[in-house]
């Protein structure tokens, strides 16, 4: 009666393992990276304008000086940097177009206008 017992625990657990069922891969929404292409200005603290660039390639120049910024990360309403410092520099947005500007090494978040 034990070996039988033995038998079928190492037989129910051999089983468990093979068909465990496997976690299912969330298919992630498709990001457009074009959303986040374009220009436009912000102002700082001190009341100083800047412009901000994002090209074709995600390739980041603020007041025509290219960040030499990686992409870490990008959602349907995120584009997320880190620049060579190790800061992170980040593009928020809404459904119609990129509306803030977060700079980890200020600590702030600027609102980005158009370039009119």
């Amino acid at each position: 009666m034990r070996k039988r017992s033995v038998l079928l625990f190492l037989i129910s657990l051999v089983l468990g393992l093979f068909h465990t069922p496997r976690a299912s891969r969330k298919q992630l929404p498709k990001v457009d990276p074009r959303f986040f292409v374009g220009s436009w200005h912000f102002k700082d603290r001190r009341d100083r304008d800047h412009k901000i660039v994002i090209d074709p390639d995600l390739r980041l120049t603020i007041d025509n000086h290219d960040m030499s910024a990686k992409v870490s990360s990008i959602t349907r309403y995120e584009l997320s940097y880190i620049d060579k410092y190790g800061y992170k520099l980040e593009i928020r947005g809404n459904e119609a177009r990129p509306v803030k500007f977060y700079d980890e090494s200020e600590n702030c978040t600027y609102d980005l206008l158009d370039l009119n």
